[in-house]
């Protein structure tokens, strides 16, 4: 009997082993949001404003959008500063392709973003209020976004959930998905931010956004080491 239980535990050991030593590797992480389609959309502020007595490189747009249908992908690509009448005219048209969606009066990130942008054009200083800072990261309720109908496109995007390349040193400073019906964007400051950063930027937000209970928000890391900042917010030009 005792001969038996021996036996028996060696072909238990032994099965084990046979599962460890054939087991298949771990699957490959997917690409949910590849890089390929979508249109890429670049303006520079100071073009549409060439007497601007502020600097206005913090409205510059250089972004690519995806998952949008082919009447809004022309749509983007047709909006053109340059035809505005006014000043107040060319601000809302760069606000709609910020924002990817016509400017709406009632919309008070969109209102509000106009005026700052009118602001700089006329050298005027504006301050913003931080509504929550924890370190390096700020969760606000400015330009936010339905938190997980964006979190999916956010964790991709970072790398943390599949393989993304943001082309950092060369593409565009934004990267923007259409879904649930939100503009979900990622945006970053410089072309020298680390790509670890983005990483870091979404783990910490996301857990400060849950933590928090909170259902829409927007979230900006910020890291002198680490390049510049990185934001997920509603629109293509940064939180702030």
């Amino acid at each position: 009997m005792f001969s038996s239980s021996l036996h028996f535990a060696a072909v238990i050991l032994g099965l084990a082993s046979v599962r460890i030593t054939f087991a298949g590797p771990a699957p490959a992480p997917i690409n949910e949001f590849a890089t390929d389609g979508g249109i890429v959309v670049t303006h520079k502020a100071a073009d549409y404003f060439p007497h601007a007595a502020g600097d206005l490189s913090a409205w510059d747009i250089s972004t690519r959008f995806t998952g949008y249908n082919s009447t809004m992908e022309s749509w983007l690509t047709s909006l053109d500063p340059h035809s505005g009448a006014t000043a107040e005219d060319k601000a809302k048209t760069l606000i709609s392709v910020a924002f990817a969606k016509p400017f709406n009066p009632n919309d008070k990130d969109m209102a509000s973003d106009v005026q700052a942008l009118l602001d700089a054009v006329a050298g005027k200083t504006t301050s913003t209020v931080v509504e929550k800072r924890d370190l390096t990261v700020t969760v606000s309720t400015s330009h936010v976004v339905v938190w997980s109908a964006c979190s999916a496109f956010f964790s991709c995007v970072s790398g943390t959930t599949c393989s993304f390349d943001l082309q950092i040193g060369s593409a565009p400073r934004s990267q923007c998905q259409s879904q649930g019906g939100q503009n979900c964007c990622i945006s970053w400051s410089t072309y020298n931010v680390r790509a670890g950063f983005f990483s870091t930027t979404w783990t910490t937000c996301n857990q400060e956004v849950n933590d928090d209970g909170d259902s829409s928000a927007s979230c900006e890391g910020k890291s002198s080491t680490q390049g510049g900042d990185v934001c997920l917010s509603n629109r293509a030009t940064g939180c702030t």
